[in-house]
């Protein structure tokens, strides 16, 4: 397989960004922006732990919050992957489609992407659990060989989880563009398109992705500075910059996938794209 090219995949994700902007931009403000800024708006407010607070009520208070976010989160995650696949199918369709044909066809292939996202978690509880049980089986019986393992478990895990991180990047992508109803199919497609360029795929999105983080962490700790988090003008403002950070960073990330994706295949299989 040929060497994966960085500068020309970001030159590319950012061709993607300037073509057909307005129909990409309103699917992702319908899709992105607003169910952020109506769970940021009109969800749970975080529970903070009271002053002086010992480290199992802190951690009591921080379980609660993700236990109520979840259903919302949830949510979003289900919106946004039919956003998501509409303007993936926008980019990367041979012909000319309208965003009613995008989106129809995003809400069809929503339970492939649903059952793709199970298989990809029950894959990595399945490597995790592998990884992980020798530690806390040594560890029952007290010695200190089990935290070491726990350790080298967790090292592990983190290294495996990047690599499929990059060899299953391009799945939406397969399902956009190839229209696959079958997940485990567009896993394989995913794990054969990006065969040979792996880390060099894994190294290319954590660039990506530290970009994104720390323009989020900037603009969201000026919002949480300048206004606040308490109820009124600072929920108000910092939904917004959350909803706008969220749409941002989700279509950029978008744009990134569909630009590897593109490479590869066209490479793989002489194909070009609109």
């Amino acid at each position: 397989m040929p060497k994966f090219d960085m500068g020309a995949a970001w030159d590319d994700a950012t061709l993607l960004l300037r073509s057909h902007t307005a129909l990409t931009g309103a699917i992702a403000a319908v899709f992105l922006f607003l169910p952020t800024l109506a769970v940021s708006w009109f969800g749970p407010v975080p529970i903070e732990a009271a002053d002086g607070a010992s480290f199992d009520q802190a951690m009591a208070a921080l379980r609660e919050t993700m236990r109520q976010a979840l259903p919302y989160q949830l949510g979003i995650a289900l919106v946004a992957a039919v956003g998501g696949v509409g303007v993936l199918r926008l980019w990367l369709s041979r012909e000319s489609i309208s965003v009613g044909d995008a989106l129809v066809f995003a809400l069809r292939m929503l339970p492939t992407v649903v059952g793709l996202q199970i298989l990809v978690g029950a894959g990595l509880f399945l490597i995790a659990l592998l990884l992980l049980l020798p530690g806390i089986a040594a560890g029952a019986g007290g010695g200190g060989i089990g935290l070491v393992l726990i350790v080298i478990g967790l090292l592990l895990l983190a290294g495996i989880c990047a690599y499929l991180w990059a060899r299953i990047s391009v799945a939406s992508a397969v399902i956009a563009d190839q229209q696959l109803y079958n997940p485990a199919r567009a896993l394989g497609e995913s794990w054969a398109l990006t065969k040979d360029n792996g880390w060099r795929i894994f190294l290319f999105l954590f660039l990506v992705l530290v970009v994104i983080i720390i323009l989020s962490m900037l603009f969201g700790g000026v919002a949480h500075l300048a206004f606040g988090t308490g109820e009124g003008i600072g929920r108000i403002v910092t939904g917004l910059v959350e909803a706008g950070l969220a749409m941002i960073g989700g279509i950029v990330s978008l744009a990134v996938a569909a630009a590897v994706y593109r490479q590869l295949a066209t490479r793989d299989a002489g194909d070009v794209f609109a």
